[in-house]
């Protein structure tokens, strides 16, 4: 079935423009660099913009992490001398103790040795 009644639409003024007429005008021209190609540019722009300080952060955090692990070995290496330097200090001074009680026991025993050679020798 067809349909015969006419079109109408509404222009920006407000009337009733028929199809001949609506044929008749011309298109505005489509602005693509203004829609499409400026846009695209600008996103391309800001997704360089941010590899470029996306990647400048990294090496940042590369070169921060390189400067920690090279001197923590050596920051650990101090640490654990130091502690090592007080316990050899520590077991030296037991040592010391150690060597004065066996001499003092060594004496003891002397004493003892002489007390019993006098005690028999009566």
């Amino acid at each position: 079935m067809e349909d015969n009644r006419s079109v109408t639409t509404v222009t920006s003024a407000g009337r009733d423009a028929s199809p001949v007429s609506l044929v008749m005008q011309s298109f505005p021209e489509f602005d693509h660099r203004g829609t499409i190609v400026k846009p695209f540019d600008v996103e391309g722009k800001r997704d360089s913009e941010f590899q470029d300080k996306l990647s400048k952060m990294v090496i940042e955090l590369m070169l921060d992490f390189h400067a920690w692990s090279t001197s923590r070995p050596v920051h650990e290496t101090e640490t654990t001398a130091d502690a090592l330097e007080k316990e050899v200090n520590v077991i030296m001074e037991i040592e010391k103790e150690q060597e004065k009680t066996r001499q003092r026991l060594n004496e003891f025993v002397n004493r003892i040795k002489m007390a019993l050679a006098a005690l028999t020798g009566l």
